[in-house]
């Protein structure tokens, strides 16, 4: 279901301007945890990978899935500014839209990226690392958008040759 559109999705791939994106850097655990990022498939603006798996029966019907591997870069329509994930090694969960009515979409818009859960954190005002269970909710352009791992860097600003 999600395949085509996805793939028309990736032809059709925005590149971010990496100096206005929020990143979240996410490190290969060494216990062979993999981090999950659910997305939805509208949302999706940018993927590169250097190996991508298609996980046929992952999550029923509603959920198209990829295992994706090797300096892997997901780009998201964020709500303020652009979102970009890089990794190494991920469950990549693509989602029905859900776009909110003209209604409520001020509010969608207007969300702000929250932690739900981290064992720990530690850095700088600007780029901050949280450990263990860590669990980000973001809003996108075209819903909201989960990124769970063990380990997780958010860059609000970008680095040079991001």
């Amino acid at each position: 279901m999600f395949k085509a559109l996805v793939s028309c999705s990736l032809c059709t791939a925005l590149w971010l301007p990496a100096a206005h994106a929020e990143t979240f850097v996410i490190e290969a655990d060494r216990a062979g945890h993999e981090a999950t990022i659910r997305i939805p498939a509208g949302a999706v603006t940018q993927l590169s990978a250097k190996s991508a798996e298609w996980l046929d029966g992952y999550a029923g019907s509603q959920v198209e899935a990829m295992r994706l591997s090797g300096d892997v870069l997901i780009g998201i329509a964020g709500s303020a500014q652009p979102i970009q994930i890089k990794a190494d090694r991920l469950v990549l969960e693509l989602t029905a839209d859900s776009i909110p009515s003209r209604i409520s979409r001020g509010r969608a818009d207007a969300a702000i990226n929250q932690l739900v859960r981290s064992t720990s954190h530690a850095g700088a005002e600007d780029s901050q690392v949280f450990v263990g269970n860590v669990v980000f909710d973001l809003q996108s352009s075209s819903g909201p958008v989960e990124i769970k791992a063990d380990k997780v860097e958010h860059q609000l600003r970008s680095e040079p040759g991001m």
